[in-house]
Parts: C-alpha cells; sequence; structure tokens
C-alpha cells in the first residue's frame, strides 16, 4: 500500500468524536394492550409522593386521563396547584393530601397505605432514599416478609412480548434467596401480562456450572428453589443472554433438548441477573441502543411502588404505572 493509500485508508475511518454507531434512534410508546389490561375495572388509588414538579404532574395528570388510576397528589397544596396552573391542569376532582417536605410527605403517603385510602405508591419529586426510607421502616407495614426486588418490563419499540429484568436499581448484590425471590415475582407478573406458562432465565456468563464463575452455581440454585416453589412456570440456569433469548444461538450451539436449561432457552420471558452492575448495563443497553422503553417498578410489598424519575420520557412513566396497576390485581 503506498503513503497516499494509507493516508485515505485513515481519512475515511470513522472520527472517534462521532457517538457510537450502535445507538439507537428506535422509541417506544406505552403499547396499547398494556394500557387495555391495566384500565379493567375501577381505577385504583395511588399516592403521587410530594406531587410538585412538571415531570410529576405530567405523568399524574396523563395517568388519569387515561383511566389508569386516581391520583392522589401528596405535598404542599399551594405549590401543587401553582405547578398545575402552569400546565394547565385544572384539578378538579383531584384530591390533595397535605404535606411538608419530603419526609412529610412519605409519612403522609404511608398513612394514605395503612388507612387503605391508597392502592400503590409512585414517587414524586424526593430523593430515593428517603422515598424507599420511609417503605422499609418496619412500622410502616408495607413489607410483608418478602424481600423487595425492582423490576423493569423492558417494551420493544415495534411491539411485542415485554422482557422482564431484576434487579438493575434496589438490590445491590443480592443474595441467592433475593434472586430466588426476583425469580418468583417476575413469573408471578409475567403471567399477569398474559403468558401462560413463564419462562424465567437465571443468567450468568456461561451455561455451564464453573468454580472460576460463582454466578453459574448460584443459577442452579436459584432455578431449583424457584420451581420448587411454583411448578406453573419454567425456571432454568444458568444461562447466557444470548442462549437465553435468542432460538439462533440455542440452534447454532446444538443446545441438547433434553438439558435442564432447554425448557427456558431461547423464549425466555424473564431474566434474573447476578447483581445491580448487569442489571443496570442489560436494562440500559436496551434502551439506547436497541429503543426499548422501561418500564419499572418495585415488587415483594404490600403494594406496588413505581419508582419514577424526571430523566424517563413521558411514555416510560406512564408504562411504569400501567405495569404498576397490573401487578396490584389480584
Amino acid at each position: 500500500m503506498s503513503i497516499l493509500q494509507s493516508n485515505r485508508s485513515q481519512n475515511s475511518a470513522p472520527k472517534n468524536s462521532e457517538p457510537s454507531g450502535f445507538l439507537s434512534d428506535a422509541k417506544g410508546d406505552c403499547p396499547p394492550d398494556l394500557l387495555v389490561r391495566a384500565t379493567t375495572g375501577t381505577p385504583p388509588a395511588f399516592a403521587f409522593v410530594r406531587a410538585i414538579g412538571d415531570a410529576v404532574l405530567q405523568t399524574a395528570r396523563q395517568a388519569h386521563e387515561a383511566n389508569l388510576i386516581r391520583p392522589i397528589l401528596v405535598g404542599e397544596p399551594d405549590i401543587i396547584a401553582e405547578d398545575a396552573h402552569a400546565l394547565g391542569w385544572d384539578l378538579d376532582g383531584i384530591e390533595i393530601v397535605e404535606s411538608k417536605g419530603e419526609k412529610g410527605a412519605i409519612e403522609a403517603a404511608i398513612k394514605l397505605i395503612q388507612n387503605g385510602n391508597a392502592s400503590g405508591l409512585i414517587k414524586g419529586q424526593l430523593h430515593t432514599d428517603v422515598f424507599m426510607g420511609g417503605i422499609v421502616r418496619r412500622d410502616a407495614g408495607i413489607r410483608i416478609g418478602k424481600r423487595l426486588v425492582h423490576v423493569f418490563a423492558m417494551l420493544p419499540p415495534a411491539g411485542g412480548r415485554a422482557l422482564l429484568i431484576s434487579d438493575a436499581a434496589v438490590n445491590v448484590a443480592p443474595d441467592i434467596e433475593t434472586r430466588t425471590e426476583a425469580a418468583l415475582l417476575m413469573g408471578d407478573l409475567v403471567r399477569k401480562l398474559g403468558q401462560e406458562r413463564p419462562k424465567v432465565a437465571v443468567l450468568s456468563a456461561t451455561e455451564s456450572v464453573l468454580d472460576a464463575v460463582p454466578s453459574s452455581g448460584d443459577a442452579v440454585a436459584i432455578a431449583k428453589a424457584a420451581q420448587a416453589q411454583d411448578d406453573q412456570a419454567d425456571y432454568a440456569g444458568p444461562l447466557s443472554l444470548d442462549l437465553a433469548i435468542s432460538p439462533g444461538a440455542v440452534a447454532m450451539k446444538k443446545l441438547d433438548p433434553s438439558a435442564p436449561i432447554a425448557a427456558v432457552a431461547g423464549m425466555a420471558d424473564a431474566l434474573v441477573v447476578p447483581d445491580i452492575v448487569s442489571g443496570n448495563v442489560l436494562f440500559k443497553s436496551l434502551v439506547w441502543c436497541a429503543g426499548g422503553l422501561a418500564a419499572g417498578l418495585v415488587l415483594g410489598g404490600g403494594v406496588p411502588i413505581v419508582l419514577t424519575s424526571r430523566s424517563d420520557p413521558p411514555a416510560a412513566r406512564l408504562a411504569s404505572i400501567a405495569l404498576a396497576v397490573i401487578a396490584g390485581k389480584d
């Protein structure tokens, strides 16, 4: 190759100032079928904890207009009224519960749950540690003996069934018992989303048990423990991500159909991840590289808990509330 050809080759190469070519511009809306499933029956009352600010009130208004929930706005009434007026929302018929500050808001919301006046909690404008700290207090009565587990339902931009992921937001290094609880909670939620027999994969970096990969051995224990408690779903592990979700990968690797993991391989509805880092990386990869919509909530308590964020797109906030309503159904 001549010097001139070499220079031309270098000049035509992608510059490192350009964004990654893996980023996707695809954006999904809240799926209509999710809204339909969530809006059957009387809308339950959900408390927006410290319902101030544009993003929180826009979410409350949108969920109310979609007939998903009956919102109860907890916070400073004068600020709520001012912020709602700026949005053009007259709050006619909307219940407001007065509280002061972040701690006052979560305490007032917990009383609504304790008194049976609210069926779920939605994080508003307050810090997550204050929100969750109030919820996990023993005297709050929201913990019912199960571990609290965060779940994302990843919704494809072109439609199709959800792919559930745990735990990307609450438990940093969940033990085997917590991950087993996550598997069972996701299995139950998948059924509520319409899948008759859920398939739950316990992820590792391999489909074989290796001493050098502790999560592979954990996956076997988790799958066995979950299967023993729920015979209306299939639980299997360890599975690598490709073998969990891709029939093509299953075919290429010539997976033995009689293997214990074969009942789930290639068709997983839900993924149990080893820790918060892998869950966080996985869900963000699906959002930013595949255009997935992330609907998230905390399961395992006496009521569904929604951890919305001001950075979430409106469609994700609406889908999260719809998911919470579905999760709260008997």
